[in-house]
């Protein structure tokens, strides 16, 4: 449940309800093909940035939970110019309504049509629309992300167990390193999914939209479907976390006195 500039739901359970009475079960996938081709790609720059970053901050050395952080933000930030524009697309997907009684004012067949149309209305720059915002929300998020993560694990991990392979403390901190990074940038979400929503063509900049935002509705839409956010962040980034440990583990296997071990 995104929030836009006029609230159309009540709630999670109200948002779903209302999709499926308007536009049925398809219309909970609307825009799912974009993240779903992106995810992979995502995945794999966010985890070999942080590893990138994680050799020149901590070399050789044991890394603290503050070189964890900050390899954390520098790979967010690139992290963020292949977010944006696949969330835009995402967005704009999502936004169309198929119901009878509305809808959007431009209309996409999919996903290839959209970006044609994008790109239509302002070259490559057009896809790039709340990039501003973007970095403010993927830099400390992720930053937090990582760190808490391995905070996580160190606590519960059995003392003497290794922290380098797969295991149900691992999955466990995997996903609570999802809700802890959300929550620590996600009213930056919400300011960029106002931007990207915006077919007016105006270029807003991130106090303008956080503005607009709070004089039609005051503080709550900064937390609008935080809930459902939480909720998809657990399953989500546990089985990110558990599978690139597992990854790791398959092509670059270590010896048991190399791995890390919880004291």
């Amino acid at each position: 449940m995104s929030a836009a500039s006029q609230r159309k739901y009540s709630g999670t359970l109200n948002c779903v309800a209302t999709i499926l009475r308007e536009e049925k079960l398809k219309g909970l996938y609307k825009g799912m093909a974009s993240p779903v081709v992106g995810v992979a790609a995502i995945n794999s720059l966010l985890f070999g940035v942080h590893g990138w970053f994680m050799h020149h901050i901590a070399g050789d050395n044991s890394p603290t939970v503050s070189n964890i952080f900050w390899a954390g933000c520098g790979s967010g930030l690139v992290n963020a110019f292949l977010a944006c524009p696949m969330e835009l697309v995402k967005i704009r997907l999502q936004n169309q309504t198929s119901s009878n009684g509305g809808s959007s004012m431009t209309s996409y067949s999919g996903p290839i049509d959209c970006c044609r149309k994008i790109y239509k209305m302002g070259g490559i720059r057009a896809f790039y629309k709340g990039l501003h915002v973007t970095i403010w929300r993927e830099t400390p998020s992720y930053g937090a992300y990582f760190a808490s993560y391995e905070i996580f694990t160190h606590l519960f991990t059995p003392p003497g167990q290794s922290l380098d392979v797969p295991s149900p403390g691992l999955l466990l901190a995997g996903g609570l390193a999802g809700i802890v990074g959300w929550l620590s940038t996600y009213p930056f979400d919400v300011i960029k999914t106002h931007i990207q929503s915006d077919l007016s063509g105006k270029n807003q900049s991130m106090l303008q939209a956080a503005g607009s935002i709070y004089r039609k509705e005051g503080i709550r839409p900064f937390f609008s479907g935080l809930g459902a956010t939480a909720i998809r962040a657990f399953p989500t980034n546990a089985a990110t976390f558990y599978a690139v440990c597992w990854m790791r583990n398959l092509l670059d296997p270590k010896p048991v006195s190399q791995q890390r071990t919880r004291e």
